[in-house]
């Protein structure tokens, strides 16, 4: 479901509707026509002030060294450059019908950050939710940075925006994040363009995915738990982080995540340089690990018996475990999820793509119907580029608040 829409600034919002001042200046600097435009918005220089590595003062500076000219004539030729582009009300009027829907807004714009001070002027900042300018993040459209920069500034995830744009390469890097996108041209009915998108019924949320690890079996308390996992670190001689990393960063997780080992071998493999006598040593080892955490939070059952009898629900994991039954029963999940994969079952593991197409294909769902919830966000980037709406889990309580703006929560009649 569209949630957000994003305009671009430069081409869209606002455009150059009187170029004589430009050709005024080609011809007095001897320019062939377009040459100023190429110079102004297409150099080195440009490019390093829409990064921000270059001020709009030493960016104009540098540029008039190259055309000969200081001073007077430098803050004319910027004058005389600009003052032909107009801001298009009509537009404006529009993103205010849409904040009216109850849609975030948002601006992206490939620009330096004398931007601020002109969206400021045009007393433009009050229409959107948010806006990101290149220059203030260090990452240009189309680099991938810059969508997932202004999604997160929205609090939404890139499959739930629409995004407009001029440029169509910008068009394309957004729908390469998983966003919507639409190249806009100065004769496009935009609201008639937008409206099929922000009306579709196919893209209502039917299916909430869960990750496991981090997401349902958390600590009550995480700042006790990582003192229990550094103390139990330092007893073997490392820290605790270290020995987290050799169970989940290793080669041999990579291994067992998709069923090349057995959970045996990965035991004896990842903890290997603590020299412990035999799996069962290794296995005490894991559950002193993860006491206080061998248990769904209570908070997190509740939130699935909240969602159970209105959403279907789902779970994928990266896990070891290849008795999906018994592990579900273990934690008192047998009845919750309509379709529960790990991945040391299907050996596949997240973010390869391929395994969000499997869950979406058993559970029968186009990648807008369902909503994927995972603490890492390498695993979200990859499931939103394939257009699968995504939720970065930090809490129970950051998780609620983000069904609650998306109306899954609370629970209301379907009737």
């Amino acid at each position: 479901m569209i949630r957000a829409v994003i305009f671009d600034f430069g081409g869209v919002l606002m455009r150059t509707q009187d170029a004589s001042g430009r050709r005024a200046w080609e011809s007095r600097l001897g320019l062939p026509q377009g040459g100023l435009d190429r110079l102004v918005h297409g150099s080195d220089l440009w490019m390093q002030a829409q990064r921000g590595a270059l001020s709009p003062e030493a960016y104009w500076a540098a540029l008039g060294e190259q055309l000969g000219i200081d001073g007077e004539q430098i803050d004319q030729l910027r004058h005389d450059y600009f003052k032909g582009d107009v801001l298009d009300e009509a537009l404006v009027a529009l993103i205010d019908r849409l904040r009216a829907r109850g849609l975030r807004l948002g601006l992206l714009s490939n620009d330096s950050v004398a931007l601020a001070q002109k969206l400021e002027q045009l007393d433009l900042y009050r229409h959107f939710d948010a806006v990101v300018i290149s220059a203030q993040i260090g990452a240009l459209k189309p680099e991938s940075e810059a969508f997932r920069a202004i999604a997160q500034a929205l609090e939404v995830s890139p499959p739930e925006c629409v995004f407009i744009d001029d440029n169509t390469a910008n068009v394309d890097g957004a729908k390469g994040v998983g966003m919507h996108g639409i190249r806009y041209t100065a004769d496009l009915d935009l609201e008639a363009s937008l409206e099929p998108l922000l009306s579709d019924p196919r893209a209502t949320t039917k299916v909430l995915i869960f990750d496991f690890g981090n997401v349902l079996d958390i600590p009550d308390d995480w700042e006790a738990w990582l003192a229990q996992r550094e103390a139990i670190g330092a007893s073997f001689g490392v820290s605790g982080e270290a020995l987290w990393y050799a169970l989940y960063h290793s080669e041999a997780w990579q291994q067992v995540k998709v069923g090349a080992i057995s959970y045996e071998a990965y035991l004896e493999q990842a903890l290997a340089p603590l020299n412990l006598p035999d799996h069962a040593a290794r296995l005490a080892l894991i559950e002193r690990l993860f006491a206080g955490r061998n248990r769904v939070h209570p908070e997190m059952m509740a939130l699935l018996e909240t969602l159970k009898p209105h959403y279907r629900l789902a779970l994928l994991s990266n896990a070891y475990q290849t008795d999906v039954p018994a592990w579900m029963a273990q934690f008192g999940l047998a009845e919750m999820f309509e379709v529960a994969i790990s991945s040391a079952v299907v050996r596949l593991a997240k973010p390869d793509p391929a395994i969000y197409h499997l869950i979406l294909d058993k559970l029968g769902v186009r990648p807008a119907e369902a909503l994927f919830i995972d603490d890492l966000t390498r695993n979200t980037e990859v499931a939103e580029s394939i257009g699968l709406p995504c939720i970065v889990f930090r809490s129970p309580e950051q998780l609620r608040k983000a069904l609650e703006w998306r109306n899954i929560l609370p629970i209301r009649s379907r009737a």
